[in-house]
């Protein structure tokens, strides 16, 4: 056992020097097109469960003691390739099995000539496995394995054959290239194959195996649509400013008084320098219908001339009256007959608007 260490080191940094490549050069795998757009993204939908994977292996065997002290050489690392298939029932249980060949492992003798063994096998084991990050999860084996052993000695006729059920036990790391295709590193360790026909040694494995997943839906890439700002649209609204004739005249006058509205009037009409006013001029019903029209012409005219006083182009004036033809309350009443008695300045306003970006229908904000 005391080669278990520098072995399953191995298998780590193998497994993680192969994630490492995989992340930082994802155009490099040659799948077809829905895996390829996964390896683009950082996010892989998980594995569905009860599905079935298939994958092989490659990688170095070494086999501890199988050497005599007096052997003159003696050379116990191999090539060992394999296959293996499962039946993942979640997302951290399968049910896995394999064959590898293992190699073949020699040595000479001053006394029996060379000795070469063929060692194969099979495997069936529980896999028990659990996440590190969303692509990289760490996982075990444990069940076991059948090893057989062909052994041939230079200065015997025969070979001697030896087969036997032993303990299969590993450590692994796997690696999520895409959403069907994943990297495995591990080390393997069997107890003592052979028996006393063709001695006894520890086996150990390490290996790089390439795994695909049966039965994985493919993602859905989602392309976001650019958010696109939406251009200022001009926007015209008519503005109607009533000033009351009591806080702008006299008692039957058309001569102007000061009014603080009449000011912050002039001054909104010279910030929207370009849009036409309309000054309309209104009365009560008292007195006589003629006389009332031309009163209320003289009062608007006055507004009118305050305003051109004020900077507002005479252009962008229009002026009427409209005596009592218009009343917006009773006249009969006093409070109705006040209302009716009024200057009326109508102008449009143009403003530049942006409407807010809308979130089409059945996306998450």
């Amino acid at each position: 056992m005391k080669l278990t260490l520098p072995y399953l080191l191995v298998a780590v940094n193998l497994a993680l020097g192969s994630a490492a490549y995989a992340e930082s050069t994802p155009s490099s795998y040659d799948g077809d097109s829905s895996d390829a757009a996964t390896v683009a993204s950082s996010v892989l939908p998980d594995y569905q469960n009860g599905h079935v994977y298939v994958g092989g292996r490659i990688g170095w065997a070494a086999y501890q003691d199988a050497c005599g002290s007096s052997a003159e050489y003696c050379d116990t690392d191999t090539l060992g390739l394999g296959v293996y298939g499962g039946y993942q029932f979640t997302d951290w249980f399968a049910l896995e099995g394999g064959m590898t060949s293992y190699g073949s492992p020699e040595a000479r003798y001053a006394t029996g000539g060379k000795v070469e063994a063929d060692v194969y096998g099979g495997e069936l084991a529980v896999k028990l496995s659990v996440p590190v990050t969303e692509r990289m999860a760490l996982f075990t084996r444990l069940g076991g394995a059948w090893q057989r052993i062909d052994k041939t000695v230079s200065r015997m006729p025969d070979s001697i054959e030896s087969s036997e059920w032993n303990v299969l036990s590993s450590l692994g790391v796997s690696y999520r290239i895409s959403q069907r295709w994943s990297l495995r590193g591990e080390y393997q360790f069997i107890d003592g194959i052979g028996d006393g026909e063709v001695d006894q040694a520890d086996q150990h494995f390490t290996s790089v195996g390439l795994t695909y997943h049966f039965g994985q839906a493919t993602p859905v890439i989602i392309d976001e649509a650019p958010v696109i700002e939406p251009e200022p649209q001009t926007v015209t609204t008519t503005q109607t400013v009533s000033l009351s004739a009591e806080s702008l005249f006299g008692f039957d006058s058309s001569e102007l008084t000061y009014n603080a509205d009449l000011e912050s009037l002039a001054e909104q009409l010279t910030q929207y320098s370009e849009d036409k006013v309309q000054i309309v001029g209104h009365t009560d019903s008292t007195g006589p219908e003629a006389y009332n029209q031309r009163l209320s012409e003289r009062r608007a005219q006055a507004v009118a001339d305050y305003l051109k006083r004020m900077g507002i182009a005479e252009s962008r004036l229009t002026v009427m009256g409209q005596g009592e033809s218009h009343p917006i309350a009773s006249n009969d009443t006093v409070e109705g007959r006040a209302q009716n008695r009024r200057v009326e300045v109508v102008f449009d306003t143009t403003v530049e608007e942006t409407q807010p970006v809308t979130t089409p229908s059945g996306a998450e904000e």
